[in-house]
């Protein structure tokens, strides 16, 4: 009778163990993307004439069926061309010869929430 008891106990225990851990799992599972990096050509993206303005960008090449998407510059936005930190002048002048180039690539990182950019490095 004793085994019994401590057995029946165990498994109240096990059992509230496993609805607290699954009443948990939820919250533990939910994945949220911050930041969203978009990897394409150079080509593919149309710089706006500010820092202040919106950059409209495609991930993928011709003839794709892809929209295009759109998140805005900030003063706090961050521009790299080949590993270098550059000012948005700087970076506009390089752009332009860049994206003419077959092997080129560019990197943005655009924050979901707010649909602005944070970093856009172009590599040539």
């Amino acid at each position: 009778m004793r085994f019994r008891k401590l057995k029946i106990r165990s498994l109240a225990i096990a059992a509230a163990a496993a609805l607290m851990v699954g009443a948990l799992q939820p919250a533990m599972s939910q994945i949220v993307t911050k930041v969203a990096a978009h990897e394409l050509s150079p080509a593919n993206i149309i710089l706006p004439g500010s820092v202040n303005g919106m950059v409209t960008f495609r991930s993928c090449d011709d003839g794709c069926n892809e929209e295009y998407s759109r998140a805005r510059l900030t003063a706090d936005t961050r521009f790299s061309v080949d590993g270098r930190t550059v000012k948005f002048d700087d970076f506009r002048k390089d752009f332009a010869m860049i994206k003419q180039r077959k092997r080129s690539y560019a990197l943005l990182s655009v924050d979901v929430q707010t649909k602005t950019i944070t970093s856009i490095q172009i590599q040539g």
